[in-house]
């Protein structure tokens, strides 16, 4: 059977009914929800640089049978992740600038290989970003019925990608690819993509069918002291609120969100009241906030994202500044969304990147995230894969040696 493929900039063209078709067994992020919803916010703007959105789309006799969010950019204050220059350049320095040694070496080498790069021509200055926006995951969504047809929509989606890039004259990146979406990896390895280890997510697969059921799977010390941190809140006079209208808070939303993240400096993603407003309108009943009040007042929130048997943990916000130094923090991080998943029924709870040591002592497992490297010119492949790799090995090493000492102790 013969599939066509196009390019759009939206997925208006297509109505609600056959984006459910299409997207029924995604996940949020590649769901009709999330789509609408990416179509009536400013990306550009929530992004901090310039982008264009396209989703390449195979077709069989008219129908949509695969699917995959990229877009285009060459912005140079764009959100670092989105940037691969600054990402694989020098985004990392900061962690390692009061290091050892040896991390003293690696950013001078890694300053000296970026300067002859560029200097020969083998820089790249912007990239075709193949991931759904705001969700740090990719993906190419089939929903053929046939396996044979879902892997020629899949072979048909790749090529039009690197074509695309080859078009554009910029490197093709898939950002955020999941360590068990073997089959979107090995067709990825097998067109010539360069794999790049970029960190571990946490996800919690929820035990049993209700909380008594997660506490028991630690010692009676343990246990004590989860319930203890869990209590802390609810003393302080704290109670827990799910809010699925979001647009009726938006601006305290906004402005939590905002406390909470510019502590990190202005690298991240800004969430105006529009954002907000828009998963209200689009995305919810997959999106609620779960919002915690103190004498009347809001405090904190926690957003929440859940399609199918999955949840995700994605934002989280504070009136205050240092969140993550209280115990609310913790509530609405992890306690309350566990609680959630369990009313929903949810069997995978992903927790976010942050915190590892943290999550793990609370149950919470790593899961291995990947991106995937093209680059159109020879050259250019030639010089820049040897610092690739070496920047693979070197975040994956460090990842491992993060994991050492996990166990559950009796303080989390």
């Amino acid at each position: 059977m013969t599939l066509t493929l196009k390019f759009h900039d939206s997925v208006s063209h297509l109505s609600d009914a056959e984006l459910d078709a299409l997207t029924s067994e995604s996940s949020v992020f590649f769901g009709r929800r999330w789509f609408r919803m990416l179509d009536a916010v400013d990306l550009s703007a929530m992004a901090r640089g310039e982008l264009s959105l396209r989703y390449a789309i195979a077709y069989q006799q008219g129908t949509p049978v695969a699917l995959c969010p990229c877009f285009i950019t060459r912005s140079k204050t764009i959100y670092t992740p989105y940037s691969l220059e600054h990402f694989l350049f020098t985004s990392w320095k900061k962690g390692f600038a009061n290091g050892p040694a040896w991390s003293r070496v690696a950013i001078a080498a890694a300053d000296l290989y970026r300067n002859v790069a560029w200097r020969t021509g083998a820089g790249f200055d912007g990239g075709v970003f193949v991931t759904s926006p705001l969700s740090m995951r990719s993906s190419i969504h089939c929903a053929a019925q046939s396996v044979d047809v879902a892997k020629q929509a899949r072979e048909l989606i790749l090529q039009g990608l690197r074509d695309l890039a080859t078009s554009e004259r910029l490197p093709l990146y898939f950002y955020g690819v999941e360590r068990d979406d073997t089959t979107l990896r090995e067709a990825l390895t097998s067109a010539t993509f360069q794999e790049i280890f970029i960190y571990d997510d946490n996800v919690m697969d929820v035990p049993g069918d209700n909380f008594d059921a997660y506490l028991g799977q630690f010692k009676s010390d343990v246990r004590r002291v989860l319930k203890k941190e869990m209590a802390h809140a609810r003393d302080a006079g704290v109670r827990f609120e799910r809010v699925s209208r979001m647009g009726e808070m938006a601006e305290q939303l906004e402005r939590f969100y905002e406390v909470t993240y510019s502590k990190y400096g202005s690298e991240h993603l800004r969430h105006p009241s529009t954002f907000w407003a828009a998963l209200d309108q689009h995305v919810s009943p997959e999106a609620e906030a779960v919002v915690a009040y103190q004498n009347g007042d809001p405090i904190g929130f926690s957003l929440l994202l859940h399609k199918n048997d999955e949840m995700w943990f994605y934002r989280v916000g504070r009136a205050e500044a240092g969140a993550s130094e209280t115990p609310l923090y913790f509530n609405l991080a992890f306690y309350e969304p566990l609680r959630r998943a369990y009313e929903l029924g949810v069997k995978k709870l992903w927790l976010g990147a942050s915190g590892y040591e943290t999550k793990r002592r609370r149950g919470a497992r790593r899961h291995g995230l990947y991106s995937y490297l093209w680059i159109p010119g020879r050259w250019s492949r030639t010089v820049l894969q040897p610092y690739v790799s070496a920047y693979s090995r070197v975040a994956m090493a460090m990842a491992a040696s993060g994991t050492q000492n996990a166990r559950i102790r009796k303080t989390p």
